[in-house]
């Protein structure tokens, strides 16, 4: 353990023939143990489009150390396979979804695999977005709200929006779109609120995260307004603290700054994301750069997954109990 006890390792690192390993997610699985997935560039030069294929380790010390890592999924698109999202179906399955890119900015799709066996295999892919569109997820998302339904986050042409399932994954469409009126708005991410409604923060190039909500589960959005969680166009981790029930903010607080993606804050919100506070730093290393994180809760700790850009895009985890974020 670190200061704070705080424990921190590099889960993902880049190798002679692996220069990207990123966009993360954590999964707590039935017996106790943690599947870690997400996205290994195999080729290239580890740009957006190039080859990567989603790749896996466990964990059975609470993320301490991790098993060998083996593949989730096999690159089946033409460019890469990116964005793990994790999500419990009440058949029991373990649902991934994920995007198949198949050109660097025409053509990407939402697919969804399942598994039976708790992440170790999946099965045959099932399409979720039109073909031919360019539709992405971003890593670390997907919620079930009270009523059962589920959202998972995407964007596409500028706006944002969810797919929406009301038969646990067997069917979906499309929520409704919102969009700031600045400008585009991408990468989503969605937390349902005590009353029911859902809140949806959203990267833009406006400043910061901007917020909208929906009080239909995902159908229908407020206009989107600016939010406390200023910096520049990168995306949110959003979760809710176990113990206390507040909301937590992991992203980018570098408004003003000449280097982008530096530092990685937190914050807290005990109004249900009316206002923030608590801010404090994961990362803020000068000489680097930090992207992409995704929260898990186990056993009172946030485990935060994210890539560094210095030296190659490693993965990184930071276990953090909750009380440090209210120091």
């Amino acid at each position: 353990m670190g200061t704070e006890g705080v424990f921190h390792s590099v889960v993902g690192p880049v190798g002679p023939s692996n220069p990207r390993n990123s966009e993360a997610a954590i999964f707590a699985l039935r017996d106790g143990s943690l599947l870690l997935g997400w996205s290994e560039f195999y080729a290239g030069s580890g740009a957006d489009d190039a080859p990567a294929r989603l790749v896996g380790r466990v964990s059975h010390d609470g993320g301490q150390t991790w098993g060998d890592k083996y593949t989730l999924v096999e690159n089946d698109g033409r460019c890469n396979v990116m964005e793990v999202n994790f999500l419990r179906l009440r058949s029991g399955a373990l649902a991934l979804f994920y995007c198949q890119t198949n050109t660097s900015d025409t053509d990407c799709r939402i697919m969804m695999r399942t598994s039976t066996d708790e992440g170790r295999t999946f099965g045959p892919s099932k399409l979720l977005s039109p073909p031919g569109k360019y539709v992405g997820l971003t890593n670390g998302r997907s919620i079930r709200l009270a009523s059962g339904r589920i959202l998972l986050e995407a964007y596409e042409g500028g706006d944002s929006y969810c797919c929406l399932s009301d038969d646990d994954g067997a069917t979906w469409r499309d929520g409704g779109r919102v969009k700031p009126e600045g400008g585009p708005c991408y990468e989503p991410a969605c937390i349902e609120l005590r009353d029911g409604r859902v809140l949806m923060l959203m990267r833009t190039g406006l400043g910061g995260q901007f917020a909208s909500i929906s009080r239909d589960g995902g159908e229908t959005w407020t206009k989107p307004v600016p939010t406390a969680l200023t910096g520049s166009t990168s995306p949110v981790a959003l979760s809710r603290l176990p113990t206390t029930g507040h909301l937590l903010a992991v992203w980018n607080h570098d408004a003003g700054r000449q280097v982008s993606r530096n530092p990685l804050t937190a914050a807290i919100s005990r109004d249900e994301g009316q206002t923030w506070e608590r801010f404090r730093n994961l990362e803020d290393d000068p000489a680097d750069r930090f992207a992409y994180p995704a929260i898990t809760w186990v056993g009172g700790r946030a485990l935060v997954t994210y890539f560094n850009y210095t030296g190659g895009l490693s993965l990184h985890l930071l276990s953090l109990p909750i009380s440090w974020f209210y120091r």
